[in-house]
């Protein structure tokens, strides 16, 4: 092997087999501080707290049902919702006063053990017909929702979630337990047209490593905090104290600024693998996706362009060289190639695999990266152009990105 070929060599070791290995073990333990949920022991105190379910909704009248019944049927011992129409202009408004009709206040509990005539759960419907200047259209929503709310705890649960019935009585034991003030949850995703089974677990990983998710559970990093606002459970004083929804009203991303938000200010906060207790649907075609990851990137680096330029480094020199040095050996490339290229790929598989599999997909995905990883390079880039223009297009409004960093 020459000079040359050996730097060649050793460098595409460096950057290829040996840092999967790297990358394995920081996956593992940053995946370890985040899934004590699903083995967490805690049961619920004897007098659990009141809790106030709140869910936005702005045109979900086709399936804003199914998150409600959801939401209903949770076995927690005492809890109320309140839906917030949000200037829909279809008929969500109609469904959800139907559904609170029917949802009396004073009925047998479904959920109640003793078979006796316990309190129904009381579902309240605030409606919303503007937006005030300055405002984003969820922040408000769930500002004004929690003016309704008499709960110790809010919980916050976006219209495309469907709740298992143990998800708030789960949450609740382990944030009492853990004396925890925030605490969120990634959730299954669901997929159904086969773009979305390519691209979404792979971005949600992308996401969740690019700003070190696990971190949100580290109280010695208080400038390091993610949040998923599909579920979302907070202290209603420790909400209270930071100003809630008011203190992020104009960010794109309210969720992350406001478990920022929170942390900053000394709350204990969580963000955990709950994909056994929630899953939801996202974006079905890649133009939502593009719109969708940029508002989610952009966001969340607070309009800085390098943790999107950094992720596509690693994917070029670390994902697809494994490509270039497999053609390189079958070209007539020295064996050594080959046994390089070969562990590469095998490292690589596996840990991708497994991205596919924790987000409740087949993990076979993985093996169609050289289609994958180049459709995320071009939505990071698509990330980076929004980041430096400073704005965001999402559902028909134009955010500005530079205003809310």
């Amino acid at each position: 092997m020459g000079t040359a070929e050996s730097i060649f060599f050793w460098s595409y070791v460096a950057a290829g087999p040996f840092a999967w290995v790297v990358f394995a073990y920081l996956i593992s333990v940053g995946r370890e501080r985040m899934t004590k949920l699903r083995n967490a022991k805690a049961g619920l105190p004897e007098s659990p707290p009141r809790v106030s379910i709140l869910v936005p909704a702005k045109d979900e009248g086709s399936h804003i049902r199914t998150c409600i019944d959801r939401v209903m049927q949770q076995d927690y011992p005492s809890f109320d919702v309140i839906a917030i129409n949000d200037r829909s202009i279809d008929d969500t408004g109609r469904v959800l006063d139907e559904m609170a009709v029917g949802w009396g206040s004073f009925s047998p509990s479904p959920t109640s053990q003793n078979g006796g005539d316990e309190p129904h759960p009381v579902m309240r419907v605030v409606h919303i017909d503007h937006l005030p200047e300055g405002w984003l259209g969820k922040c408000h929503a769930l500002y004004k929702g929690t003016e309704h709310a008499a709960g110790e705890w809010f919980f916050f649960v976006d219209s495309d979630v469907k709740l298992q019935p143990d998800a708030l009585s789960k949450l609740v034991a382990y944030a009492v337990d853990r004396k925890a003030d925030a605490l969120s949850i990634t959730t299954t995703v669901e997929t159904e047209f086969f773009i979305e089974r390519l691209m979404l677990p792979l971005l949600a990983a992308s996401w969740a490593t690019m700003f070190a998710a696990d971190q949100t559970n580290e109280d010695s990093q208080p400038d390091r905090a993610v949040a998923n606002g599909q579920v979302f459970l907070i202290r209603a004083e420790a909400y209270r104290k930071v100003n809630g929804h008011e203190a992020v009203k104009d960010r794109i991303v309210e969720d992350v600024e406001l478990m920022r938000t929170l942390k900053k200010a000394a709350f204990k906060t969580r963000f955990l693998a709950g994909r056994h207790l929630a899953s939801t649907r996202m974006h079905t075609h890649l133009r939502q996706m593009f719109h969708g990851w940029a508002r989610i990137f952009a966001g969340t680096a607070r309009g800085s362009v390098w943790p999107m330029v950094l992720t596509i480094a690693f994917l070029i020199v670390c994902v697809l060289s494994v490509y270039v040095a497999g053609a390189w050996w079958l070209a007539g490339g020295a064996w050594w190639w080959g046994v390089a290229a070969g562990a590469h790929l095998v490292l690589m598989t596996v840990q991708l695999g497994l991205i596919w599999f924790w987000t409740g997909n087949s993990p076979l995905y993985a093996l169609l990266a050289p289609i994958s990883v180049p459709i995320e390079i071009a939505i990071l880039g698509f990330s980076i152009r929004k980041a430096v223009s400073g704005r965001i297009e999402w559902r028909g409004s134009q955010l500005s990105l530079r205003e809310t960093a």
